[in-house]
């Protein structure tokens, strides 16, 4: 018998469809990112959502199962337009921590987002698997080392 892992990763991405008033769009991702940590902990997901000039683009990591309800809800949600799938594969091993944390671009992360070209990907419409995957890789590397954490092991 086959003996298939369930751990898999998503990596998709879509416009942002928030308010353009700022305080509204704050409070909408408030939201979001409340309600979304907490069914990722309660799902073991793990991910890092990006805002990347009028795009999101999501690395999600969890059991095959929670990953096809968690997705259902993100295709089925009105902050987002036009969902496409980047990547969707069995991995060996998570490289995720947060169960949900929200990037944009920053003066922390602007290099990153510099160096990747995602929006320019994500308006073309092909983004490649890899590069988006090491884009958001540096990112959480990024995020560790600010918070004093400095290699994952």
């Amino acid at each position: 018998m086959l003996n298939r892992s369930s751990l898999s990763r998503i990596i998709y991405f879509s416009r942002c469809n928030l308010d353009r008033d700022q305080l509204v769009r704050d409070d909408q991702l408030d939201k979001l990112v409340r309600a979304s940590r907490r069914q990722n902990e309660f799902a073991l997901v793990t991910s890092i959502l990006v805002m990347e000039r009028g795009w999101f683009c999501h690395m999600l990591e969890g059991d095959r199962d929670a990953l096809n309800g968690t997705f259902r809800r993100i295709a089925s949600d009105n902050r987002h337009k036009e969902v496409r799938i980047v990547e969707w594969r069995e991995i060996p091993r998570r490289e995720l921590l947060p169960s949900l944390e929200l990037l944009d671009r920053n003066l922390i992360t602007q290099d990153i987002l510099d160096k990747y070209l995602l929006d320019e990907a994500f308006t073309r419409g092909t983004p490649k698997p890899s590069a988006v995957h090491a884009c958001i890789l540096a990112l959480q590397q990024n995020l560790l080392a600010k918070r004093g954490i400095e290699a994952l092991t």
